[in-house]
This record gives C-alpha cells, structure tokens and sequence, in this order.
C-alpha cells in the first residue's frame, strides 16, 4: 500500500512520483524504481499520471443531493421552491467517515442536478442555495463537501448537469455562458477537482460541448472529465453497463473510429438504492449483500472502477441503512482476498523478459504490484504455471497487469491440474487492472494462466488464487 499525496507518471522513479496534486491513497500498479530492472517497451496507448491514479480507486460513491432529496422525486423540473432546501444537520465529516471506512476513496457529488438548484453560492443564477433558509442563505454544499474529502484524504469529483430545467436561456445559444459561469466557479473557488462529470442528457442543440472542455481542462489541467450515458471527444473516462464481459481501456477516440486508440477507462455507475436520491420508503429496498457482491465482480472484476449511488438523506448525513451496508461490503471484500493459496508459492513460465530474475514468474505471486512477471521480447502469448504445493481448494482466481505499460492481454484463459490431467476451468479476454474470475470449487495442485493473444509481450503483475466465503 502507498500512501501519499501522488500523481503518477508511469515512466519516472517512484519517488518523482510522490509530487504532484492531489491527495490520495492507494496500491496501484506503479512500477519499481530499483535502477537496472530491465522494462518492456510499453504497448500504446498508456494512462495518464491522472487517468492510473483514478483506476487503482476501484471503488467510488455518487451522492446526489439536492431539492429532489426534498420532494421526494428523481427528476425535478426547475419549480420547485428553493425554501424547501434545509439540511439541518448537515455533515460532510460523516460522509467521508463513512465512505472511507468502507473503503472508498472517491466521491462525486452532484452540484447541480436537471433541475438547476445550485448547491453553492453563484453569480450566475438566483436558483441556489441561497435562496434557501439552510444557514440563512449562507450555506455552501460544494464547499463542505471539498473540504471534508480533502480533509479525509478523498478524491474529489464534481456532477454538473448541462441539462437546466429552470434556466429560462437553456436551449438557446446565451445558455452557454450560464453554463461556462457555473462551471467557472466550481472549477476555481473549491480546490482540486479530480474528476467532473457531465450529464449527456441535455436536449440542447445548441450546446458547446467542446467548449465547455476546453473551459474545465484551463481552470484545472489535471480534472478527468466523464461525458456521462455518451461517448464524445475529449472526454477521458466512460461510463459502462457493469455486465460487459471483459472490459477493455482501450478504445478508438469518440467521433474518431479510424484514429490510433486513446486510453479510455471505464466506470461502471449504479445506485445502492432503486433510485439516485434519498427516499424514505427506500430505506428498506437496499441492494442484499449478495447483489453488491455480484455488481462488484461484475465491474471491479471486469477492469472497470465502481461508482456506486449513496445519497444523503434530507437531514444531510448518509442514512444508517446504506452506511451499514457499506461497512457489510467492504468486509465481504476484504475477505475475498484473505486466503491467497498462490502467494509466494513456485512459479514458472515458459519464457522471461531477457532472462531477467526481476522479471522472472515469482514476481506474479510476490504480493506487489510494482513488480511483474513478463515474457520474452517479441511474444504475444505466454504461460505462466503456479504450483500450489498440495492439493488445494479454490473459488477466485483474481489476474492484474501492469497497466502502466499498457494493456496487453486480449484472449486467455485458466487452466488447473488436478490428479495430473490439467483442465480449462475458465477463459477470458481482456485483464487490465483487474480480471476476476469466479471459478466454483476447483481443488487443484497447480494453476495456470494462458495467454494465447496480446497487443504486446504478456505481463503480469499479480495472479492471486483464492478460497472466498464470497465467490
């Protein structure tokens, strides 16, 4: 685990890393900077600084909050009385607590929704906060928000919604500037953003998207910006359907099939609850333990992060249900991974990066994600054999490559040997950041990952082999 205020570059010694914006804690596939370590060329594209340091989150929250928290809707249209916001007892600290003993380390907050109501203090309409008797009009979502997830070492994301039901300009070309005030202010008065999301379901036909992202990427160089429900040019994060098999962060720039691919990592977004906002009579609708279990292998084990709907309730705290069943979940995870039958235990693979023992099969099984295995210059397929020693029984085979120096694997699959007859127990394509596999009760003596395809040399920086009480 490295914990530090980081932003990664993949091609600098890890302690150059440990400098630039941002405050945020992870393990992530960063790569060693033991000096003489031969390092395969990487296969293009690769991630940003910025881009990897979001990927290794795996698990982000989506707070929507806001009038419709107040009026019992997921969808307001622009009437609503902006008297009807007062969150009494607000309290950020608790979202934070909450999240962070959960094991998220990310949260975006919905600053303003389809509706327009404002959750900061702007210039740029009267539909805000204030307007409202919370802290006699003086109240400030967004930053309360910022300041407590900075405090907590959280990394910050902003949602703000094209879309303006109670905007009188929306739909015509003086919009824009409303929209680009907006965006202004929340991008200059609050801190490090590290992620923005926009909403794609704006019915504008005038609206500046390129604008608006030329406008966010000045006001902060280092902000990810997610086009939600669309792809479109200069977005750098995508939104998915959990279910894709084998998600890939490789894909042809949006309005661009016949360009060299961009590194385009996905999220996959869906609420705890049947809805986005709070609802009272949802309290007792929550997703079982047993569905989060299945979104998370779903959409972590698929090379894709989670970003997963928890909303504040109208008193402005996260409500017990949800906060219970979060602290549920990160322990079913936790204990996914606690028995690794595969650590540390004698790998071989049938070739190695120029025959160096730094690149040699152990490094899959050692732990780490700054070190890996990699095969030899020129490969595009490769084995890499673990023996488990005995007889040993397992549920979750979890794979990770170093994403730094690209994504390489596109077709492989897993074999076991079991009374000396090795047999396909599962078959993939893509790995990415993280590949799970749920395999059922294999008892095997051996493990082996087989990559009959790749865009480059195979390498791996992990091949954990589980026992799960959750598989």
């Amino acid at each position: 685990m490295i914990t530090a205020c980081v932003q990664w570059q993949p091609w600098l010694p890890l302690p150059v890393m440990l400098a630039a914006s941002g405050c945020v804690e992870h393990a992530g596939p960063v790569l060693s900077d033991a000096p003489g370590i031969p390092t395969p060329d990487p296969v293009l594209p690769v991630p940003s600084a910025d881009q990897l340091a979001w990927q290794a989150q795996e698990l982000t929250a989506f707070l929507h909050f806001g009038i419709n928290t107040f009026t019992h809707q997921e969808q307001g249209d622009g009437t609503d009385s902006p008297t009807l916001f007062d969150p009494s007892g607000l309290d950020t600290t608790q979202w934070m607590t909450t999240l962070r003993d959960a094991g998220f380390r990310q949260a975006l907050l919905t600053a303003k929704h389809h509706d327009g109501f404002c959750l900061w203090q702007t210039r740029c309409t009267s539909y805000s906060v204030a307007a409202s008797p919370w802290l006699a009009g003086a109240g400030d979502v967004v930053k309360q928000f910022v300041d407590a997830a900075h405090q907590a070492n959280v990394r910050v994301g902003l949602a703000l919604s094209p879309y303006d039901r109670h905007e009188p300009t929306y739909g015509t070309a003086a919009y824009n500037a409303v929209f680009q005030c907006q965006l202004t202010e929340l991008l200059s008065n609050y801190g490090t953003v590290d992620e923005l999301w926009l909403w794609n379901d704006a019915a504008n036909q005038g609206f500046d998207w390129n604008a608006a992202v030329v406008l966010a990427r000045a006001l902060q160089p280092h902000v990810l910006i997610d086009i939600g429900n669309a792809d479109r040019a200069g977005a750098d994060l995508r939104s998915v359907d959990r279910g894709a098999p084998d998600q890939t962060s490789v894909k042809a720039p949006p309005g661009s099939p016949s360009a060299a691919p961009i590194w385009y990592p996905a999220e996959a977004v869906l609420s705890i609850r049947p809805g986005w906002f709070w609802h009272e009579a949802e309290d007792t609708q929550l997703k079982s333990l047993s569905q989060l279990l299945d979104v998370y292998y779903t959409s972590v084990g698929r090379n894709s992060i989670l970003r997963l709907g928890i909303p504040p309730t109208t008193q402005g705290v996260l409500p017990t249900p949800d906060g219970a069943a979060l602290s549920a979940y990160d322990a079913a995870i936790h204990s996914i991974y606690q028995s690794n039958v595969a650590a540390a235990q004698p790998a071989t693979a049938d070739t190695v990066f120029k025959n160096s023992p730094d690149r040699a099969a152990a490094m899959a099984v050692d732990g780490k994600l700054d070190t890996f295995w990699a095969a030899e210059e020129g490969a595009t397929s490769a084995r890499l054999e673990v023996d488990l020693g005995t007889d040993r029984t397992f549920n979750v085979v979890s794979i990770q490559e170093p994403i730094a120096l690209g994504e390489r694997t596109t077709v492989h699959h897993l074999e076991a040997k079991t009374n000396g007859v090795w047999t396909t127990i599962a078959s993939g394509t893509a790995i990415g950041a993280r590949k799970l596999h749920r395999v059922g009760e294999v008892t095997a003596s051996s493990i082996a990952l087989v990559i009959t395809q790749a865009r480059g040399l195979p390498a791996i920086a992990e091949l954990g082999v589980y026992e799960s009480p959750f598989p």
